[in-house]
């Protein structure tokens, strides 16, 4: 045994230590999947739900299979503004979602297979009303916009998506920028107002992906 290594019997004691508290914390995570579950959540299977997630109106909300929600990210649906739809949220399969991040729709967000929205990040479908000047913002009530994020897109830490805003494919938008308008698919944007930087290798406009 080399200096700084530890004894067999430690080393195992560590390995057993680290798998039991792995397996009690998928253990919690599934329960609170069933918990939302009988809420209302229509949930897929093996999606795991941290502490402190918090679903407004969760029969709203649809989630895909393999789903993970990070601890205190919030779903929020207070009204439902599309007739005929029973989802205001809807993730397809193996979406995660980051700590602490917001989703806020009265009409409909729909986020694609395999993506990943980071830390403190805000995605809304809905705009206050400000046109009349004489009127205070908070009594011109709300404007609706569906907001669509596609398959494996990548949103970073912090960024803010407005309302009526389509994130193409494959896309990736830098941490701390704010998305005003369409992202094509496969594009890197960053800024704000977010801005197209460049495009993935193999995904500039005209290559098949």
């Amino acid at each position: 045994m080399t200096q700084g290594q530890q004894p067999p019997v430690a080393a195992n004691r560590h390995r057993i230590r680290q798998g039991i508290q792995r397996r009690t914390r998928v253990f919690f995570e599934r329960l609170r999947a069933i918990r939302h579950r009988l809420g209302g959540v229509d949930m897929g299977s093996g999606c795991c739900i941290q502490k402190g997630v918090e679903f407004l109106y969760g029969w709203r909300v649809r989630m895909g299979d393999g789903c993970i929600v990070d601890g205190y990210a919030q779903f929020k649906c207070p009204t439902s503004n599309a007739p005929g739809r029973r989802y205001n949220i809807e993730l397809d399969d193996h979406v995660f979602i980051g700590r602490n991040v917001i989703i806020d729709s009265n009409l409909g967000i729909s986020i694609g297979k395999y993506t990943f929205v980071a830390p403190n990040c805000f995605i809304t479908d809905t705009n206050h009303a400000f046109a009349d000047p004489l009127t205070p913002v908070k009594h011109q009530g709300c404007t609706y916009e569906r907001v669509t994020i596609g398959q494996d897109v990548w949103i970073g830490a912090h960024v803010v998506v407005v309302a009526g805003v389509t994130i193409g494919d494959g896309s990736i938008v830098a941490a701390n920028s704010t998305v005003t308008r369409d992202v094509p698919p496969g594009a890197v944007v960053g800024g704000s107002p977010a801005r197209v930087i460049k495009y993935r290798p193999g995904l500039e406009p005209g290559d098949a992906r």
